[in-house]
């Protein structure tokens, strides 16, 4: 069994199911006690505990994830680094991977693909913006929900860019399906790498074939470097050309020749939805690009000799003539002639289309809709037929970043098919490094803050080591990026520290070690036993935050673990059917024993309501429940339940509804009510028998056929 399941990570995790393994940690769904609310936790592998290099890359990803704040990015909550166990605390994501799905589909729609693509491109441009590149781009790294929108998961890889453009372990880094060429060969990575992961998966995506594939990484990564991919059109003549070009740009060998932003990618993207016949030209900057000794062949000018296939069959030639060659009239005059037609019809054609317009602009007036809360590519998809946009960007804390909050033109105003709305987006909030104002005064602090852009929320506490007065330290820290404009919490000197001390962290020390720190500190204890599966005498809890101040001789009361899970009781609630008559023992079984039973009659039995059964157990237990007729002692297996102890989490395996109503049936169908109407005889003929009652069920007995064996035996 996993022995980290059912700890309590700094007192408020607790950890209930292991949900997935990666390279260098174990994710675990966790609740969150303080927020009450469930979590996702990533634990660093007790192996890599150890190693500096894993360590660095594991606390790197948390420092990567934190400064990130964006809708299609998960979010992380907290992170905890100690001598025994690292973690951090993410959003816990209840849907399939973008993986999952693909497999499921085989070959997506176009529109759906870019749906999923664009969602990944916004979440890399907020993170590309601020210095980081994710280096691990592929499916299995998003996760789907079932809106269709997505989240980019696991930046485990990812560092600021900025910092330093190449590290030895870039050699081994990202999935080799999706790896870029620079990555693959380890030179220098920056953005566009993820861009050129972006392209393989979109590649994927609409072909339903990875553009490389080999019998081992290695070879995949050599076609990476060095083969070129088989057009996507060649594999589903359905694509336009033009989403082709998107993709093969995406995919350059070469990064200056790539997109060189998200954003770009994006702006190309949404053109594409608008019209789907566009012409990017890639494809031929690329190819003069890469045929330069060629490309003069292919365009050469007319008259230019091929000494192969150009020589006259005659040989003579006549020395004057091949000085001075005669020159033709025929094509100068049909040129000129072809311009003045194409002039005059030009002209024409302006003269009938603005009569055409004053006649009917009074038809072309269209009232202005409200853009705001939507994404540039939702009002092109939605409005680009009528009307033309022009954007800008801003810094916005109240809107998410690619969201628009503002439009130039009044919503509902009128307005001409074909004029241009100014539509600004938002950026998301503006990032600003937090001051370090630590030992000044006060209303110093304040001001520095101020022309930083935060507010200022006023906290005490108590310090040795700065003058009353004065700033000890903020939250956020120093250095530390936060929103523009918010609050920033300034801890402030009240007085010295006497005859006070900080409680110390006891976490995870064994009863001995707890004692003898607390001893140090000049604090009191008090232990009581929890029942965990913690190393046995191992501190679990402590009732006051190490950190805080108190009173000397003040009493922290500890929890010791015993090693012994802890037993809990969950109450399974059993649905009624509708229609359901008579009088019912139900049954719940666990492994073939009987737990727990109750009997309920038909005044009980009210459709849509439940019986409630309390259980008790440790870890994980499956419990099936069985349900009698009391008349006529027929059985049958109703529903099925898996109960956690831990997290107290019932989940509903099955309910048969026909087969409890195969009891109900029994009972009112059987015996079959005679009806009372007597029979066309004389009145002095014999009564006639009364009617036939339900006759003793023999075989069918409780007794003779115990629910609980056939559970057991199964």
């Amino acid at each position: 069994m996993d022995l980290n399941i059912g700890k309590k990570l700094d007192g408020r995790y607790e950890i209930t199911e292991l949900i997935g393994i990666g390279g260098m940690a174990h994710v675990y769904k966790a609740i969150d006690l303080m927020e009450n609310k469930v979590v996702a936790v990533k634990i660093l592998k007790t192996e890599f505990a150890e190693s500096e290099e894993f360590l660095r890359r594991f606390r790197n990803e948390s420092k990567a994830i934190a400064v990130l704040s964006h809708p299609n990015i998960v979010k992380i909550f907290d992170v905890g680094f100690s001598d025994e166990i690292n973690f951090i605390v993410m959003e816990y994501i209840d849907g399939i991977t973008l993986k999952e799905f693909m497999e499921q589909q085989k070959v997506l729609r176009w529109k759906d693909a870019l749906h999923f693509i664009s969602q990944v491109l916004r979440a890399l441009q907020h993170a590309h913006d601020r210095g980081i590149v994710h280096r691990d781009i592929k499916p299995q790294n998003i996760m789907l929900f079932s809106d269709g929108s997505i989240k980019v998961m696991d930046f485990g890889i990812a560092r600021f860019s900025r910092i330093d453009g190449k590290t030895v372990s870039d050699k081994t880094i990202g999935s080799v399906h999706y790896i870029s060429p620079e990555q693959a060969r380890g030179d220098f990575t920056d953005e566009r790498s993820d861009l050129y992961s972006v392209g393989v998966m979109l590649y994927e995506m609409v072909t339903g074939q990875k553009p490389f594939d080999g019998d081992n990484p290695v070879a995949v990564a050599l076609m990476h470097m060095q083969d070129t991919p088989v057009a996507p059109r060649e594999i589903n003549p359905s694509l336009p050309e033009a989403l082709e070009e998107i993709i093969l740009h995406a995919m350059e060998k070469n990064p200056a020749k790539r997109y060189q932003s998200a954003s770009e990618m994006i702006k190309d993207i949404d053109i594409f939805k608008i019209d789907q016949s566009v012409v990017f030209g890639y494809k031929a900057a690329s190819f003069e690009a890469d045929e330069d000794e060629d490309a003069t062949k292919f365009f050469s000018p007319v008259g230019d000799v091929n000494d192969d296939d150009d020589y006259d069959d005659n040989e003579e030639y006549d020395d004057d003539e091949e000085d001075t060659p005669k020159r033709s009239y025929v094509i100068p005059i049909l040129a000129a002639v072809s311009v003045a037609v194409v002039i005059i019809a030009a002209i024409i054609i302006a003269i009938v289309i603005g009569k055409i317009s004053d006649n009917s602009s009074g038809d072309n007036l269209v009232s202005v809709p409200n853009f705001i809360n939507m994404t540039i590519s939702q009002a092109r998809e939605k409005y680009g037929d009528i009307f033309q946009f022009q954007t800008k960007e801003e810094y916005n804390s109240d809107y998410e970043e690619g969201v628009i909050f503002k439009q130039g033109t009044d919503v509902n105003a009128n307005a001409q098919k074909g004029d241009t709305i100014v539509l600004t987006v938002s950026k998301g909030p503006r990032m600003q490094p937090v001051p370090d104002v630590s030992n000044l005064p006060y209303e110093d602090a304040v001001a520095e803050l101020k022309k930083y852009g935060f507010e200022s929320v006023r906290l005490t506490s108590l310090s040795d080591d700065v003058l009353v007065g004065y700033v000890i330290k903020t939250e956020p820290a120093a250095s530390v990026e936060a929103p523009y404009g918010s609050s920033v919490n300034v801890i402030v000197c009240e007085g010295e520290i006497v005859n006070k001390v900080p409680v110390p962290n006891v976490l995870g020390l064994t009863e001995e070690e707890a004692i003898k720190t607390l001893n140090e500190y000049k604090l009191g204890y008090e232990r009581y036993d929890v029942d965990t599966l913690e190393d046995k005498g191992k501190v679990v809890t402590q009732s006051i935050a190490d950190g805080t101040y108190v009173d000397k001789e003040t009493v922290v009361k500890i929890g010791v673990s015993t090693g012994v899970e802890a037993e809990g009781t969950v109450s399974i609630s059993i649905p009624i059917p509708s229609g359901a008559e008579g009088k019912f023992k139900v049954e719940v079984y666990q492994g073939g024993s009987l737990t727990v039973s109750q009997t309920i009659d038909k005044a009980e039995l009210v459709a849509g309501d439940f019986i409630s059964m309390s259980v008790t157990g440790t870890g994980s237990k499956v419990y099936k429940v069985l349900v009698t007729n009391v008349s006529t002692g027929s059985s049958a297996q109703y529903a099925q339940y898996t109960v956690n102890f831990n997290s107290k989490n019932v989940k509903e395996d099955s309910v048969d509804s026909e087969a409890f109503m195969s009891l109900v049936i029994t009972t009112t169908t059987t015996p079959e009510i005679t009806t009372t109407t007597p029979p066309p005889t004389t009145p002095e003929a014999p009564p006639t028998e009364e009617p036939t009652t339900t006759p003793e069920p023999v075989s069918e007995s409780p007794e003779d056929n115990d629910p609980g064996e056939e559970l057991a035996e199964e």
